[in-house]
């Protein structure tokens, strides 16, 4: 189990970290090494469920660290913003092309196309911020190198 958890966290390293466009905001704010990093020495050293217990705690620091000191808003999504794109107002408007007598021909006519179709999605809250405020996450300045 501990041999596929660093496999999977070097895999990610290699292959998917460069290209992602963004990098680890924990890791920018204070200069300590990234959350992938941190995981891989955790699983390493205590194991996979410890490390993984470690790995969520810093990842949790590192959401707050991005929230907190994000220079850029960050757009959303359009699915995000409540646009429907899918123009049914009516169940009339929903017309699935499926050759009769086939499962999803018989799924999508049982169930009613204002369910599957409807424009009011639930709302995302917002994560509430207020018991992020007393997280503490150092400054680069602060820690002192080793």
């Amino acid at each position: 189990m501990r041999y596929f958890a660093l496999a999977s966290i070097r895999f990610y390293q290699k292959f998917i970290s460069p290209y992602k466009g963004f990098s680890c905001a924990y890791r920018i704010h204070t200069g300590c090494a990234s959350c992938s990093a941190l995981g891989y020495r955790a699983v390493r050293r205590h194991g996979v469920v410890t490390g993984f217990f470690i790995l969520r705690e810093r990842t949790y620091k590192c959401g707050v660290a991005h929230r907190r000191y994000s220079v850029q808003p960050r757009r959303a999504i359009r699915s995000q913003r409540g646009d429907c794109d899918l123009g049914c107002d009516s169940p009339a408007d929903c017309q699935f092309d499926l050759p009769r007598g086939s499962f999803l021909s018989r799924f999508f006519d049982s169930i009613s196309c204002t369910d599957f179709c409807d424009c009011d999605w639930p709302d995302r809250k917002r994560k509430d911020t207020k018991d992020e405020e007393l997280v503490y996450i150092p400054a680069k300045d602060k820690i002192r190198t080793e």
